[in-house]
Order: structure tokens, then sequence, then C-alpha cells
């Protein structure tokens, strides 16, 4: 009975060890560290205002760590500013920057250069005709709509939305249509804009 007894507390070792063993394998497997980080985008040319989704490609695909970290210096954050959770990069002010894609030690840069055209300028479709909205370089611009023209101001800041509190995706715009109040919404992830008026429901309008 002694010698029975004693083999199975070997078996039963043996059985632990191989269990140890077997735990610390698939967790070895389960926390394999990224060797390689491509993005989309190493270089963009992007106008004010303008947002540009970029990609990314980690290995090996069993890498544990998928979530990147972008990071822009604090005084770049007005030249261009990151939208983590959209994967985007929004062109704030002209200027020249670089932000970094950081992953297990690995570290992308891109470069981001933003010129002085804006991207809010040009013409976009609605049902009854096309609405052009022009911009100079202040915060002020205009909205030519069939109905009229509205003069237009510009807010800048964080500005809260039910679907997006990203304080960067929207551009808000103020200004008054033959006496009517109107807001005009720019969506920098869609490239659309929103056309408010008290009393009526809200216009979405695409790029022409």
């Amino acid at each position: 009975m002694k010698r029975s007894g004693k083999r199975w507390i070997l078996l039963i070792a043996a059985i632990a060890v191989a269990a140890v063993q077997a735990v610390g394998l698939f967790l070895l497997m389960r926390t394999k560290p990224a060797t390689s980080l491509v993005l989309s985008e190493t270089a963009l040319v992007l106008k004010r205002d303008e947002g540009r989704r970029i990609t990314h490609t980690i290995e090996p695909e069993a890498a544990s760590a998928k979530l990147l970290k972008y990071k822009v210096s604090a005084s770049d954050e007005i030249i261009a500013w990151v939208d983590e959770q959209n994967e985007m990069i929004l062109g704030v002010s002209p200027g020249t920057c670089q932000i970094a894609a950081e992953v297990d030690g690995l570290r992308t840069v891109i470069d981001v250069t933003v010129t002085d055209e804006t991207i809010l300028a040009g013409t976009f479709q609605t049902e009854t005709g096309d609405v052009r909205l022009s911009l100079d370089q202040g915060l002020s611009g205009t909205l030519e709509t069939p109905d009229g023209t509205a003069r237009l101001t510009l807010f800048y800041g964080v500005i809260a939305d039910g679907e997006n509190t990203n304080p960067y995706r929207w551009i808000k715009l103020t200004g008054d249509l033959k006496g009517t109040p109107l807001t005009v919404w720019y969506d920098r992830l869609t490239d659309t804009l929103r056309l408010h008026t008290d009393g009526a429901p809200d216009r979405i309008l695409v790029r022409n």
C-alpha cells in the first residue's frame, strides 16, 4: 500500500507539473509581443478642418497588444489632432508636426502638413438645390442657398454631441437666413453639413 501510495503521489505531482507548464505555454502564446507595426499613411497633407482616416497592421496576428496609442505634443495640437476612437487625424491649423503611433515598444511616425486652405469651402447637395459654403481667412463665411444667403460665424472648441463627444468632430457655424436663426454643423468624420433652423427638421447635405 505504501509503494502504491507513493506512485499516486508521484503521478499527481507529474500531472501538476504538466498542468503548470501547459498554463505557462498558453499564457506565453496569449502574450506574444508585436514585432511589426505598419500604418497606411506615414506622410499626410491635410487642409484645415479636414479629417483623414488611417489604418494599421500589427504582426504577428496573435500579438496580445492590438490597441495603438497615438501621441502628439501639446504644442502641436494646434496643428493636428488625433481622434483615436475613429483612428483619424484632423487638420486644425496651418503648419507641420509629427504624430507617433506606438504599440509594444514599436513606434512609427506620421509626418503631417496642414495647409492654409480649408476643407469647409465647397458645394453641398440638397433636395431643392445646391448649397455653397465660402469662408474667409477669419472666423466667418457665407452660405449661399436657394432661399438666400446667410452670413456665418464659426465656433471652434469643445462641442459635445449626442452621437460623439469628440471635441474636434464637429465645427459649428451660426448665422441668420432671412430673419431666421441658422446653425450649420460640419462633420469632419463624414464630410457632411447639417443645417438646423428653428421649427424645421435638420437637413444633412453631402459634398457635391
